[in-house]
């Protein structure tokens, strides 16, 4: 489901990819949580969640979307990506998960799963399928991801980005991680620091 070892599609980048799971890099489709920008909206049409759940590896290829599926596709998974946003975040900094939006993905998630959207395979549940042209599909199958992140996903190992505040998984030996990419958060950080010890008098 998660690991197909998808090839990364425009308009995206291996860069946006660095969560460590899907439903991190979920929460990471805004430019910078820590100080956002005006145009900091990475999902701005279907076709960028289509493409993003391609090169996330949770579809082969991307689905033709019937025009009724396309419409408030947008918004909703959106929705989906600030509630994961405000549990995970959540729990990089040592909190409980809220209990809203986690009840919000329960209910969405359920939804897809009796209208059989959604579907489970084998004995696993982190392995299912879903109908991704079907309306609201794509956002119940996200909904599953994220409810089943929450249950699978080391707390402790949940970090939030010292610089942008994307979340990642640190699977350093340590657990020292403190930068969603050293080659472009933890450098522009060097190069700050780098700056302020030059001006210091």
């Amino acid at each position: 489901m998660v690991t197909l070892g998808a090839e990364v599609q425009a308009p995206w980048q291996d860069a946006h990819f660095v969560g460590g799971h899907p439903v991190l890099d979920l929460t990471n489709t805004v430019f910078d949580r820590n100080h956002p920008v005006e145009d900091g909206e990475l999902l701005k049409e279907p076709s960028d969640v289509l493409t993003w759940c391609a090169s996330a590896g949770l579809v082969e290829t991307v689905p033709p979307l019937p025009e009724a599926s396309a419409s408030g596709l947008v918004p909703e998974v959106q929705a989906v990506r600030e509630q994961a946003w405000a549990i995970f975040s959540a729990i990089a900094h040592g909190e409980s998960v809220p209990p809203d939006p986690f009840g919000a993905l329960l209910e969405r998630a359920g939804r897809g799963v009796r209208a059989g959207q959604v579907k489970q395979i084998g004995a696993t549940p982190d392995r299912f399928t879903a109908d991704w042209t079907a309306p609201g599909a794509i956002p119940a199958a996200l909904s599953l991801l994220v409810v089943n992140a929450v249950f699978t996903l080391p707390h402790d190992r949940i970090r939030a980005c010292g610089r942008c505040g994307w979340l990642f998984l640190d699977s350093s030996r340590g657990g020292r991680r403190r930068w969603c990419s050293m080659s472009i958060c933890g450098n522009r950080e060097k190069a700050r620091r780098h700056r302020q010890s030059r001006t210091r008098p």
